[in-house]
């Protein structure tokens, strides 16, 4: 047994047999150590731990089921809806974010966003900073740009890493803000030299997709990776796969190095990257039933990356050496609930449902049954949507604008020239920096319009 092996042994040892040494000052001749003993023990540890905790944390482990507590929705809310109106500042910023998006209660942003500007006035960092970035990014508040760059600001200048890389990414992907590398640049650093190495990821990233500057790219996300974002040396390994680290061969043959590095920092992306490898036949020969045999091993072994990718695959097919099997799609998330979340699996059968008729009658009552759902769907869930079923996705928007009075043409699921123009008109109501004119019919966009209120 490996020196550190030993050490990890002998701490689970010492927590399973309940001494409890710092937490109860019981020793290992005292007799609490016999298995009863250490169970109330740890019980009177536990509860004295859960009493002393905050009232954000208890409501938060009712919420969840976290820290051994069952979960119990209506008693954490209630505990969070008590704190909060007693003024507890912490509370009321769980709770206006919760407000913000709803789920485990209705959605109301108005609310939400008066117990987030109250918890902000009294100086809570955490209610600062999400109502900075709705502001700005304008998705569940109006946008206030003056507003919401004021909070983020205000967190920079007390040197708040997590406002630095937020107002990075906005500078970075011009949302809300005009674009400015520059500046996104400079928050991304001084957010590293603390030690948060999200925004050099961000900005590594963008700078390798833009082939603007390889070297920097490559650097910025090795120091992102060193710094903790194992989404890093994914990135770069999709990076060395398409040849965006000094190109052809020279990138390629990075790729094993930076995927080991992934597989090391605990990223399940590398899987799916591997199989899209295998699939298109980058630096090997193509296999379509191996790249479903791979992921199918990895799914299988746990990789929720793999087993959603894998289902995408299955649903649609890839038109070359992969055919549509939406039995095994549908096989694959019946017998694989633990990849999935309840959120999930629902979003993922309306995929498949929807996909399986593609004539004029089936696409209509697809839509139909879209409609009714459109609350449920995040933005990936309705981009995968798009991506499964685009006609009945353009149909269901059809049927928005002849609402709106921005489409005269037939219900039929098609793109023409007046959908997209009905399109384009619609997608410039929406905030978030949407392409609204060469990219209306990107998933991005569709998938926002899709979701809109």
């Amino acid at each position: 047994m490996r020196g550190h092996e030993f050490r990890f042994w002998m701490q689970g040892t010492a927590l399973a047999s309940g001494v409890l040494i710092g937490l109860s000052g019981i020793g290992f001749a005292q007799e609490a150590a016999t298995p009863d003993a250490a169970a109330a023990a740890t019980q009177e540890a536990a509860t004295q731990d859960a009493s002393q905790a905050s009232p954000r944390s208890r409501a938060e482990a009712l919420l969840y089921g976290l820290e051994g507590q069952t979960k119990d929705v209506a008693a954490g809310l209630a505990l969070l809806e008590t704190a909060a109106a007693q003024g507890d500042h912490p509370s009321q910023t769980a709770l206006g974010n919760l407000l913000l998006w709803g789920g485990p209660l209705p959605a109301d942003p108005a609310r939400g966003e008066a117990l987030l500007s109250e918890a902000a006035a009294a100086g809570d960092a955490e209610a600062k900073l999400i109502l900075g970035r709705q502001l700005i990014g304008g998705w569940a508040l109006p946008r206030d740009l003056d507003r919401g760059k004021a909070l983020l600001e205000e967190l920079v200048a007390e040197g708040d890493p997590k406002a630095e890389v937020a107002l990075a990414e906005f500078y970075l992907y011009g949302t809300g803000l005009p674009k400015d590398w520059d500046k996104a640049k400079a928050l991304a650093e001084a957010a590293a030299d603390k030690g948060d190495g999200q925004g050099i990821w961000k900005y590594g990233e963008m700078l390798m997709w833009s082939e603007r500057d390889a070297k920097t790219a490559e650097a910025m996300l090795n120091r992102a990776g060193e710094l903790g974002v194992g989404q890093a040396y994914a990135t770069l390994a999709e990076g060395a796969m398409y040849g965006y680290l000094g190109g052809g061969s020279v990138s390629r043959a990075k790729f094993d190095g930076y995927a080991e590095k992934a597989r090391a920092a605990g990223n399940q992306r590398i899987e799916v990257l591997d199989a899209i490898r295998q699939m298109w036949g980058i630096s090997m020969r193509a296999d379509g039933p191996k790249t479903v045999e791979e992921l199918t091993k990895a799914a299988n072994a746990g990789n929720r990356e793999a087993g959603r990718y894998l289902l995408g695959l299955l649903r649609d097919g890839n038109g070359l050496n992969i055919q549509k099997d939406r039995a095994a799609a549908e096989a694959l998330l019946k017998d694989h609930p633990e990849l999935f979340t309840d959120a999930e699996r629902a979003e993922m059968q309306l995929s498949i449902d929807v996909a399986k008729r593609r004539d004029p009658k089936g696409i209509a009552a697809s839509a139909e049954v879209v409609q009714s759902r459109r609350g449920d769907l995040s933005q990936s869930a309705a981009e995968d949507l798009y991506k499964a079923a685009p006609n009945v996705v353009i149909y269901v928007l059809q049927q928005d604008l002849k609402a709106k009075g921005l489409y005269a043409g037939k219900l039929d699921g098609l793109a023409g020239p007046r959908t997209l123009k009905g399109l384009n008109k619609l997608c410039k109501t929406l905030p978030g920096g949407l392409n609204c004119t060469d990219g209306i019919l990107s998933r991005k966009t569709i998938g926002a319009l899709l979701i809109a209120p």
